[in-house]
């Protein structure tokens, strides 16, 4: 098994911090029972009726009005058109007066978009300037599906190469591992003149992580590319916790790694336990991070966020192995 010494003493440290924040989120209400803070005294109960068939993000189409990775894909070996570099949103988003109207300074011309090769379209993608809208919602699902209203994501969520270009472009990206090296390194990804603070800003691949979920939940990968996308979770856990200590944390960055983690396991790990299924579904549902609702009375602790955490590294490292190989759909 991996063995991060991070995992057994950083991370329950962090995520602790953030259950009084959580557990008051929304305002308080002094008619609400007071929330136990001791993970001793709560007692975990697994969920029933669990069906990993069914996608995490059910329903989700619904809200936000378009389809997430649909089955009919446009052909797209020979497309060969120049990404786009966001200039115009650049030179006149000052002029904007809401967010509506520069989202809109952010669209892709029609023709450029059709003609745009799938290795630009994804960069264009990555490069969007609101991707990192989903910080500004409760639900950063629900957030990341807002960014990817833009045209390139929908358009991207079309093409037949789509997630596997997404995927691609996961696989490329590290962490920096200095608090010099992020303060240098500007130029990592370029086309056209156009460049950007991408990898050496880990407020980039956070949003990239975030719709990585949403295609692993709706089948978007082969088994093949479940398992290489597992790999490289490690990979981007380790890449991580060997860098300077100070500039990466669980919750602004390591979470999104292993949400996409658990996506993969929940859905196509068919050796976990009831109660293992149960802590990777109120991991997802808590974005990574413990808290309490009121309406249902379930508490998510620290405690529960680090064993959901180890069942998502044991299950990914059987995953890496290939047992998905003959199960996954």
């Amino acid at each position: 098994m991996k063995i991060f010494p991070f995992f057994n003493a950083k991370i329950p440290a962090m995520v602790a911090v953030f259950t009084v924040l959580l557990c008051g989120c929304g305002g308080s209400n002094d008619d609400e029972p007071d929330v136990p803070v001791t993970p001793d005294e709560i007692e975990y109960k697994p969920l029933s009726g669990l069906n990993p068939d069914v996608p995490l993000l059910n329903g989700y189409e619904k809200i936000v009005g378009y389809q997430l990775w649909g089955t009919e894909k446009i052909p797209d070996g020979d497309l060969t058109g120049e990404g786009f570099s966001y200039d115009y949103w650049k030179e006149h988003k000052g002029e904007a007066k809401s967010l509506e109207e520069l989202l809109a300074l952010c669209e892709v011309p029609q023709e450029q978009l059709a003609a745009m090769s799938t290795r630009n379209l994804v960069l264009t993608c990555y490069l969007h300037p609101y991707n990192s809208i989903y910080n500004a919602y409760d639900n950063q699902y629900l957030g990341i599906m807002s960014a990817m209203s833009a045209n390139c994501w929908q358009e991207l969520m079309k093409r037949e190469t789509g997630a596997t270009q997404l995927l691609d472009l996961y696989c490329e990206l590290t962490y920096l591992t200095s608090k010099s090296s992020i303060d240098i390194e500007k130029e990592v990804l370029s086309y056209l003149d156009y460049k950007e603070l991408t990898s050496s800003n880990p407020m980039s691949l956070n949003p990239l992580t975030l719709a990585m979920m949403t295609a692993v939940d709706r089948n978007a990968y082969t088994p093949e590319q479940l398992t290489r996308i597992a790999g490289e979770i490690f990979k981007k856990i380790n890449n991580i916790l060997n860098a300077e200590d100070g500039i990466y944390s669980y919750v602004g960055d390591i979470r999104y790694h292993y949400l996409l983690g658990a996506f993969i396991s929940y859905r196509y790990d068919r050796t976990l336990s009831p109660l293992e299924l149960s802590l990777l579904y109120d991991l997802t549902g808590w974005i990574g991070l413990p808290g309490y609702d009121s309406k249902t009375g379930r508490h998510f602790t620290d405690k529960h966020v680090a064993n959901a955490l180890e069942v998502v590294t044991k299950s990914l490292e059987r995953i890496e192995q290939g047992s998905l190989l003959a199960t996954a759909p």
